[in-house]
């Protein structure tokens, strides 16, 4: 396993899931199915560079993340890559510099582009201090789950992870994608892939959802009846099944 990220597994069987969490996460994003994985298999799942006890990467450029989590992955061993959120980039990134080592992509509630709303976070010096004054402190984590309640069920927190991370490794991290040339980089990629996202999802997942099929008509979409934008969390049996069973 790696020197440089931090590695969780689940599981011990043969067919390795490869789980990459996305912006703000950390590999605790899949503990919800952690419990549900079968004897066949086994999740490898990463803190990406900054996140919980990972180093730093040497540049913040999605090509060296996704050579940092290729060197999590066992020589010679083809994975099933589960990308959440964010994550689907970091993971789609790996697929293109791998492409045999990968036999099938679950991408959830994935964002294939920054919105707008992101987008202010990274106008400057006013963009980081909306950014801290959002994600930073408690009271603004308060507010913002609230103003988003209608994107997650009652019971879960939208901006809850945010209270555990390096806030520098997560804004460079916002900057990195904020940078990133858009999901027609991948369109090379046929192996089979699964989209998941939530019936109450954001609006830019939506767009990004579209935006993927533009560029895998392969790929097959499902909308879980209910969830918002933590499809893990909220209907974690039904995401399982998705990953472990393919159906």
């Amino acid at each position: 396993m790696s020197a440089t990220l931090a590695v969780t597994t689940w599981g011990d069987g043969e067919s390795s899931i490869l789980a990459l969490h996305g912006w703000g996460g950390s590999h605790a994003t899949f503990l919800p199915i952690a419990q549900m994985v079968p004897a066949s298999a086994r999740i490898i799942a990463p803190d990406l560079p900054g996140y919980g006890d990972s180093k730093l990467p040497d540049h913040w450029e999605t090509s060296v993340v996704a050579k940092m989590v290729a060197d999590c992955v066992p020589t010679g061993q083809q994975v099933t890559v589960l990308g959440n959120c964010t994550g689907g980039v970091i993971g789609a990134e790996f697929a293109l510099a791998n492409p045999g080592s990968v036999k099938r992509m679950v991408v959830i509630d994935p964002f294939a582009y920054v919105p707008w709303y992101f987008g202010l976070f990274l106008k400057g010096s006013f963009g980081r201090m909306a950014y801290k004054s959002t994600f930073a402190s408690p009271v603004g984590r308060y507010f913002t789950n609230q103003a988003l309640r209608n994107k997650r069920t009652g019971d879960s927190d939208l901006t809850g992870s945010f209270s555990r991370v390096d806030h520098d490794a997560v804004y460079s991290f916002l900057q990195m994608m904020g940078k990133h040339e858009g999901p027609a980089r991948y369109e090379t990629l046929h192996m089979p892939i699964d989209i998941v996202t939530g019936e109450k999802t954001f609006g830019a997942v939506r767009k990004s959802v579209a935006m993927l099929e533009e560029i895998w008509p392969h790929a097959r979409v499902h909308v879980i009846e209910g969830a918002g934008h933590l499809p893990i969390e909220e209907r974690s049996e039904h995401v399982a099944r998705l990953v472990f069973n393919g159906d």
